[in-house]
């Protein structure tokens, strides 16, 4: 009869919950995206949106590859974001070349969501930033990048 694990005791559950990176990542994520959220609203794009728009309008040819790779998505999660981007018209993907995905572009009202959505994007931005020392900012971005480079290479 294989041996049961015992559980982590509650000092030990505690412990993981407070340092856990992962954990706290998520949580952090959670309260800013809803912070975006609020501002972009009027804009009729969300946080998770506007970033696949602006990759869209600034790549000289924007394709599932480039997007997977910027936004570190794998390609399930990044063709229901871009599916729900073609339903509210504000994508168009063109017709597949064989194994190759459709050209993705902004349609009209993609563009206007894109404008809109920088605008309030900008005041949502510096909301969070004007509350912040500069040196947290960019010690804090400097950290999630070399967290994201650390990650990457042990996977």
């Amino acid at each position: 009869m294989p041996q049961r694990e015992s559980l982590p005791g509650r000092e030990e559950c505690l412990t993981m919950a407070r340092s856990c990176l992962s954990a706290s990542l998520r949580k952090t994520e959670r309260l800013v995206t809803r912070h975006y959220d609020s501002y972009l609203a009027d804009a009729g794009v969300t946080a998770v949106q506007l970033p696949l728009l602006a990759i869209i309008a600034a790549a000289e040819e924007p394709t599932f590859r480039l997007l997977a790779e910027q936004l570190e998505l794998d390609r399930s999660t990044l063709s229901r974001n871009l599916s729900l981007l073609q339903r509210d018209g504000l994508l168009e993907i063109g017709p597949s070349s064989g194994p190759k995905p459709g050209r993705l572009s902004l349609t009209r009202k993609g563009r206007n969501a894109l404008s809109r959505g920088h605008r309030r994007w900008k005041e949502a931005h510096r909301a969070l930033i004007d509350s912040l020392a500069e040196k947290d900012v960019s010690g804090g971005l400097g950290f999630l990048k070399k967290l994201r480079q650390r990650t990457r290479a042990q996977e």
